[in-house]
């Protein structure tokens, strides 16, 4: 797992570093950072594990990841149970607001190298971010890949789900039993073949000449069908959001390909209070089941964080200059004094997120 990040100059993280929990909660109001920080620790590995240019030359044209105004390197360094890894990019000099992302005019550099990065780097190696979105998971889904693989957004549940019913059906009906506690009088969980269409792009020769060509092929995919108690045969793509989006994670944490550490945007979105109340205990008995397993996530709402410890959450807000300030829960000044009257959930809604800035409390 990843115990700690420090992050500079990323977005509007300018200086921010936050320790991290196995389970650990960012809340903080719109734009104030929270899915900045999953960004920074997806792209330090994404960097770490491959080429950095690659990484930072995704953010084009104006959405620029440097900071309006920063000074020095943009720098992101993971602590994990293996050591310590960093990535830094360094602007372009006399460039006040850097534009060149990605195009050779940046300096990266990935420390250490060698075995020291391979064993900080081993048990994070395993990583992904989820940005599910209900759309993209109701989709019928065609796979080549073996075992299939969701996407970011979720795309592909449908070839995941049955591949897993199909190679691990211990595995799959484990993961449906765990649904079933989420997703009220949900029976069981079908397939049914349907037709998927996908764009191609093909290098077409005339003579010396090679010209793209874009053809749309059609492919035999699979549907999800949902059984409930008082309706059977339920297409996915009429699901409700929550449904879909409780079957794309624990499809994330208890699926073939899982990983050691989850990143998660909008934990709770889309469930009921009493629904993010059993999520959280799903999730603590999956990491019971899996120690291995590490799961940072934003989240919106007072009631998930009712169900978590305080020392799991972290708060995040903006300053007067817009840069992004972090701190604990139990950082309050006024934490011990509430702890056994108040949840976290209460005590975020009483406590706010501007004493950050008022005390100077940080990570």
């Amino acid at each position: 797992m990843i115990s700690e990040v420090s992050i500079k100059n990323f977005k509007s993280l300018r200086d921010v570093r936050v320790k991290l929990e196995r389970f650990t909660v960012f809340v903080g109001a719109n734009g104030s950072g929270k899915t900045s920080v999953l960004e920074a620790i997806h792209a330090a590995v994404q960097a770490a594990t491959g080429d950095p240019q690659k990484v930072f030359a995704r953010e084009r044209h104006g959405d620029w990841v440097y900071t309006r105004g920063g000074v020095g390197d943009l720098s992101i360094r993971c602590a994990t149970a293996g050591g310590e890894f960093a990535v830094e990019a360094t602007p372009p000099a006399g460039d006040p607001l850097p534009q060149s992302f990605g195009r050779g005019h940046w300096e990266y550099r990935v420390t250490p190298r060698g075995p020291a990065l391979t064993a900080a780097l081993d048990p994070v190696k395993n990583l992904v971010f989820q940005r599910l979105d209900a759309a993209a998971l109701s989709q019928p889904s065609y796979s080549e890949i073996d075992p299939p693989r969701l996407a970011s957004t979720g795309a592909g549940l449908a070839s995941v789900l049955a591949a897993m019913a199909l190679t691990d059906p211990g595995g799959f009906e484990r993961l449906v039993d765990v649904a079933r506690t989420l997703i009220p009088r949900l029976k069981r969980i079908r397939f049914r073949k349907a037709t998927v269409r996908k764009t191609e792009r093909e290098l077409v020769q005339f003579g010396t000449r090679a010209v793209e060509d874009r053809r749309t092929r059609r492919y035999n995919g699979e549907l999800i069908l949902l059984d409930f108690e008082h309706a059977e045969n339920v297409s996915a793509r009429t699901a409700s959001e929550g449904t879909l989006l409780v079957l794309g994670l624990l499809t994330v944490l208890l699926g073939p390909t899982r990983p050691h550490v989850v990143l998660l945007d909008d934990l709770e979105h889309g469930l009921h209070p009493l629904g993010q109340e059993q999520l959280i205990g799903v999730i603590d008995k999956i990491q019971d089941q899996f120690p291995d397993l590490q799961l940072l996530a934003t989240a919106h709402s007072p009631y998930l964080l009712n169900y978590v410890r305080p020392e799991q959450v972290r708060i995040i807000t903006a300053d007067p200059d817009g840069d992004a300030r972090c701190g604990l829960l139990t950082d309050h000044p006024k934490f011990s004094t509430w702890r056994n009257e108040l949840a976290p959930g209460e005590m975020w809604s009483v406590f706010g997120e501007k004493w950050l800035t008022e005390t100077g409390a940080a990570v």
